[in-house]
């Protein structure tokens, strides 16, 4: 059984910006983890980190499969449309805290700060995106009837 790629979805604005969502995930993934002196930056305090962490990890598996997915001939679907939906709403949010965090504390680490700015910027990325594939997306609306 051979597989064909269809590398042509690289060129297309959902491939410019599948692509983009996955270095901003990874670095936002690279931050979290090693970004101060190699110990990595919370995304905040223990709830925050978890949700942080949680988003991003998750997030770095989906977005490469879904670009498999195209490049092996899928199409679009309406769990990618909720995936960048919810990975819009989710990113923006952890990006708020992230900044919330480190507005409030003492330290005022760069890091962190730019860590949340990064996770804000790639929340804004899913949700154009979002509303790229709903604007180029057709939706077939079946009803059906039940006669008692």
């Amino acid at each position: 059984m051979a597989f064909t790629v269809n590398t042509s979805i690289l060129k297309t604005s959902t491939g410019i910006l599948k692509i983009l969502e996955i270095i901003l995930v990874l670095i936002c993934l690279m931050l979290a983890r090693f970004g101060h002196d190699s110990r990595g930056v919370p995304f905040g305090w223990q709830d925050n980190d978890f949700l942080g962490k949680g988003t991003v990890v998750g997030y770095a598996i989906i977005v490469p499969a879904v670009l498999i997915t195209y490049l092996i001939g899928s199409n679009l679907s309406i769990l990618e449309l909720f995936i960048n939906l919810v990975g819009g709403i989710l990113f923006i949010a952890v990006g708020a805290v992230t900044i919330q965090f480190y507005n409030n504390t003492r330290s005022k680490d760069s890091t962190g700060m730019a860590l949340g700015v990064l996770a804000i910027i790639t929340g804004i990325v899913f949700l154009i995106d979002f509303i790229f594939a709903i604007k180029n997306t057709r939706f077939t609306f079946v009803q059906t009837r039940t006669v008692v």
